[in-house]
């Protein structure tokens, strides 16, 4: 798969779980605890497959091995959601800025560090 549409499949998968992980937070303060359980399941399905190949695959396209982190409290699904949707800001504005490499290059960090962090927090949470 090339790079743009790892790019765009990584952008889909981030958007569509920060929106279940949202849902499933509204349904829990609602007190529909099925519900947000149902959303949370659908966005761990997401984030999973992301952290075991798209995650993999951005690294080795941009040819970066970092594992730092960005800064956050501690593991919860507020900061999840923070997370995924950095990822989202910033692979939408790494494509919107496809012609610029300075640019691109500075991305292409911060869109690792954000995978790198969604990775952390989805693990303290859901694999501990």
């Amino acid at each position: 798969m090339d790079e743009f549409n790892e790019l765009i499949e990584l952008l889909e998968a981030a958007t569509n779980a920060c929106d279940f992980f949202i849902k499933s937070e509204i349904a829990l303060n609602d007190g529909n605890v099925e519900d947000s359980q149902k959303f949370s399941k659908n966005g761990q399905i997401l984030v999973r497959a992301l952290i075991k190949d798209t995650f993999e695959e951005i690294k080795e396209d941009f040819d970066i091995n970092d594992e730092k982190t960005n800064d956050y409290d501690y593991p919860n699904i507020m900061e999840l959601i923070k997370s995924l949707n950095n990822i989202s800001a910033c692979v939408a504005s790494y494509i919107a800025s496809i012609k610029d490499e300075n640019i691109k290059n500075i991305l292409k960090t911060k869109i690792i560090l954000a995978n790198n962090t969604t990775k952390e927090i989805y693990q303290s949470l859901f694999e501990n």
